[in-house]
């Protein structure tokens, strides 16, 4: 008991803990700690991570910090927030919880990439791509303001869809896989910084129907790329 009068949020309460964070291709999301995983030796059988239903599949996942941020970003072009201790821990047997219980996504929504983020430094960006080809760079602090209901990311047209983003410093390399096998190597630089707003640049030329990319991920040397 202290005089002192003191205001504690939930955060407050949260031991700070390094955990594992899968989000499955149907939206099942979960955490482990980290120390859930050993390491084995040449021949070892391993663990499974998650019980997954029939056709589904791990697609995302990470290691953060229990009061790390986790930008969640949606096919409809918006953005949400997450504290990597809002997703509840589970055991290794467990499928987790529906991300539409944890985020409010609309119908038909789903969370297409995680990125885990530390600051929101003035240098880096988020570069994003979707189903048509095309491109766009946000500066990482224009999404340092959290709303629970989420924000637009990107502007979509039609039936386009947000199929990944990454972060990235402004001088990295981007590489563009289509479906079809196609690809498009350019410099970040090529692109310019646009707002929140924005409908973004012609980044890949595709024929016919749009096609979906594969992970689009960023590295911060010219000698690895966006892929």
């Amino acid at each position: 008991i202290v005089e002192s009068q003191l205001d504690l949020s939930d955060e407050d309460l949260i031991a700070e803990e390094d955990l594992v964070l899968t989000i499955s291709h149907q939206g099942y999301a979960k955490t482990q700690p980290l120390d859930s995983y050993q390491s084995q030796r040449r021949g070892g059988r391993g663990k499974a991570a998650a019980a997954v239903k029939d056709e589904d599949f791990v697609e995302h996942l990470l290691f953060a910090n229990s009061h790390a941020t986790v930008l969640c970003f949606s096919n409809k072009g918006k953005v949400y927030w997450l504290k990597v201790f809002q997703i509840p821990q589970a055991s290794r047997s467990a499928k987790g919880r529906p991300m539409v219980n944890i985020l409010p996504l609309d119908a038909e929504e789903r969370i297409t990439t995680v990125l885990p983020i530390t600051e929101y430094s003035a240098d880096h960006f988020v570069f994003m791509a979707t189903a048509n080809g095309t491109v766009k760079k946000t500066p990482l602090e224009q999404f340092s303001r959290p709303r629970a209901s989420g924000l637009i990311a990107l502007d979509l047209e039609g039936d386009n869809r947000l199929v990944g983003a990454a972060i990235t410093n402004g001088t990295s390399d981007i590489l563009l896989c289509s479906s079809a096998g196609k690809a498009v190597r350019f410099d970040e630089g090529a692109v310019r910084s646009m707002g929140r707003g924005a409908k973004g640049v012609r980044g890949i030329r595709l024929s016919g129907k749009p096609v979906s990319y594969t992970h689009l991920r960023a590295h911060e040397t010219k000698a690895n790329r966006v892929c």
